[in-house]
């Protein structure tokens, strides 16, 4: 792997303001079977500290990363990309294909209780409590009375869930959903520790009390600094976990960068951060730069109850300025893809452009026309607040957009950047007027972007936009059993979600990332869902 010269006071300057990052020397650690271990720990920059770690919580890419460390489900993506069989042992799937029937495998928590199918019924009820805040319950609608539960109207014991013993879970759904097992690797399908859970309801904020089932134990969580992580001996298959711990600093893109340099990280970039832009090209001439296709896609939501965006051609206007191109070439670098549509083109449902990338003209003309038709003039306008967590790359393409719609508007645009934390809350609470972000598949389907919309009351949505026959068609394609009428449906949706645009699209994610040439047989997905389980540091290379 080639290095970069930094001079000794920088090495010097990162050492101090990285020391808790790095491996303990007084704490050697001892292989716990018989596979040859690596003698030292994974080193990653998570840069951020997690929102939560409840899988019921979770909304952060980051966040489910790390879940999936910890947690699991019934099933896992395995080293190949396939949905593997995890927690379940075997399902068998009716003819109908409505019901499903999950016999689960000997599995236990840390506390060494074992994983029930109680504890999976328990999780998913909570979730759909309408009084428990947990923002992707609406991907448990697919569960018969899931949706008509959450919204107050059914009691919990009608949900489609049956635990007739301590191994079997039976799953009714409202209809066949031809990829609901790909869907239960999401942590809102994950168990909770029933009985933990009802003593301890902050469980998840606290390494002393994190209780998990997955290949690696939290060991160590000092919150705004660093996590720690060991191999589970208890886990179901801990004979093919080979890493003996990994060690998690937060610190910014640049700082993880530098250390990575100076091997104090094994991996940085995507999709915990971001590599700074000035070092992409670099690394491209190096052949160091490692690249990855990914469904997700990165757009600005709009709060649309605040002035002005409260006006649809004032959306449209500020999205048909944005020149994305630009921001590709010269600030992101990375490959990525224009995106004219919120649903990557890979998945193969935009047949031609929603519309075309920086339409100058065009935009203005919207601009001018919503202005007057509102009876306004531009001196009306209050100050333009766009809001994004920090970070080095988000700070740069808020900076270009700032730059373009003032200067094809005359208006004045401010960046807010914020910490991660706040910045989700502060989105989930809809305070804030337009917001960088982005969208990552959960599984392989066009309607996961989609669905998103189909209520404004859906946790992940936040934009307060909704709309009668975009939710109509999103409904007819569940139950639609025809391919090709399928798609139409979903096509008709993007269209008119593009035409309202309560989102801007902005571009098709590539990840980029750096690894220690040693650090082998890691799984990245096209869902953006990096797996260590099978990682291992090759100490020969």
């Amino acid at each position: 792997m080639k290095k970069f010269y930094f001079p000794f006071l920088l090495l010097m300057t990162l050492f101090f303001m990285t020391m808790s990052c790095q491996k303990k020397k007084d704490s050697p650690r001892q292989p716990v079977s018989q596979i040859s271990f690596s003698s030292a720990s994974l080193r990653i920059n998570i840069q951020n500290e997690p929102e939560s770690l409840d899988p019921r919580k979770v909304r952060a890419l980051n966040d489910t990363n790390l879940i999936k460390m910890f947690m699991e489900g019934l099933v896992r993506i395995d080293q190949l990309g396939k949905t593997s069989y995890a927690l379940a042992k075997n399902v068998m799937i009716s003819k109908d294909g409505k019901t499903y029937r999950f016999e689960l495998r000997e599995a236990y928590w840390s506390d060494g209780t074992p994983v029930t199918s109680q504890d999976f019924a328990y999780a998913w009820k909570k979730s759909l409590s309408p009084e428990f805040n947990s923002p992707n319950a609406h991907m448990l609608y697919v569960i018969k009375n899931a949706k008509s539960i959450k919204e107050g109207k059914l009691p919990l014991s009608l949900l489609g869930v049956a635990t007739p013993d301590k191994q079997t879970v039976v799953v009714e759904l409202c209809h066949p959903v031809p990829y609901f097992l790909e869907l239960t690797e999401h942590p809102i399908f994950f168990p909770v520790h029933e009985k933990f859970d009802r003593k301890h309801s902050n469980w998840a904020q606290n390494c002393e009390t994190y209780v998990s089932n997955g290949p690696f134990l939290m060991s160590e969580w000092k919150h705004h600094n660093r996590i720690e992580a060991k191999r589970n001996p208890n886990y179901w298959d801990s004979k093919n976990v080979r890493l003996p711990s990994l060690e998690m600093c937060m610190v910014s893109g640049e700082t993880g960068f530098k250390m990575f340099e100076i091997n104090q990280l094994d991996w940085d970039g995507s999709p915990f951060s971001a590599i700074p832009s000035d070092a992409i090209a670099t690394l491209k001439e190096n052949g160091t730069l490692n690249s990855s296709p990914t469904l997700g896609t990165a757009w600005i939501r709009i709060n649309t109850e605040r002035f002005p965006f409260n006006i649809q051609k004032i959306r449209r206007a500020f999205g048909l300025a944005i020149d994305r191109q630009a921001i590709i070439d010269h600030v992101s670098q990375g490959g990525q893809i224009v995106a004219t549509g919120i649903v990557p083109k890979t998945m193969g449902l935009q047949i031609a452009p929603y519309f075309q990338d920086g339409n100058q003209e065009e935009a203005l003309f919207l601009f001018e026309e919503a202005l007057k038709e509102n009876n306004l003039v531009k001196e009306d306008l209050p100050e333009i607040v766009l809001t994004y967590s920090v970070q080095e790359l988000r700070h740069s393409i808020a900076q270009v957009i700032q730059d373009k719609w003032s200067n094809v508007f005359g208006v004045t645009v401010q960046l807010e950047p914020i910490e991660s934390k706040v910045f989700f809350s502060r989105i989930s609470k809809q305070d804030y007027t337009l917001s960088l972000g982005s969208w990552f598949a959960d599984f392989n389907d066009p309607v996961n972007f989609l669905e998103v919309f189909k209520s404004k009351s859906n946790g992940t949505n936040n934009t307060n936009w909704e709309n009668v026959t975009y939710a109509k068609w999103i409904e007819d394609s569940y139950l639609c059993q025809n391919p090709d009428k399928r798609l139409q449906y979903l096509r008709e949706s993007e269209k008119l979600l593009m035409e309202a645009m309560p989102v801007i699209p902005l571009y098709y994610y590539t990840f980029l990332f750096v690894k220690d040439d040693k650090l082998k047989n890691v799984v990245l997905t096209e869902m953006g869902n990096v797996d260590f389980k099978w990682a291992h540091i090759d100490k020969e290379k």
